[in-house]
């Protein structure tokens, strides 16, 4: 039974960062039949630089790659790109580095060779969780300006009238 996508806007922006090209067709295949965008990088370099040129509300990106790893990767996006959410797709069945990515900040991970529904659901879960994310963060910034708001006139109700006024000693005019 296949997967019936994604989330409430599977038009979502996928980049799928993998040095395999068949690993990078075949993921971005799925998710566009299952009506996500999704453009594809070879290394982290490649995937830096588009995302700096475009939005992307996830990453699908594999662990062992030339030049700089997932996991740097994730922490360079985490670092610069804080909305986009990622997941890492990696041949490496390794305890000590799935927890590692999730610690750091990825919303899943894949294990090489993976089902069309892991692919899915995880996509899927991501784009929600990161929806949520940065809802809440939308939602504390507003109570935090609120609150700020209220600290402000709340002060200036308890500030004595004459506070803030110039002195008028009693050797200036008007003075008593």
């Amino acid at each position: 039974m296949q997967f019936q996508g994604g989330t409430a806007d599977s038009s979502s922006r996928v980049l799928v960062v993998d040095d395999e090209e068949p690993i990078r067709r075949v993921l971005c295949r799925l998710l566009n039949r299952n009506g996500y965008v999704c453009e594809a990088a070879a290394d982290a370099d490649e995937a830096l630089r588009a995302l700096k040129e475009d939005v992307y509300e996830l990453v699908l990106t594999d662990m062992d790659m030339p030049g700089s790893s997932g996991l740097d990767l994730i922490m360079r996006i985490l670092a610069d790109f804080p909305d986009t959410a990622t997941v890492m797709v990696t041949g490496m069945d390794d305890t000590n580095l799935a927890n590692t990515a999730l610690e750091i900040g990825a919303y899943g991970y894949i294990i090489k060779p993976f089902e069309p529904n892991e692919i899915l659901i995880s996509v899927s879960n991501a784009l929600r969780r990161r929806g949520l994310e940065i809802e809440n963060r939308n939602h504390r910034a507003r109570l935090e300006q609120m609150v700020l708001a209220d600290q402000l006139v709340e002060g200036l109700r308890t500030q004595p009238i004459s506070e803030g006024l110039p002195d008028r000693g009693a050797g200036a005019p008007g003075g008593c």
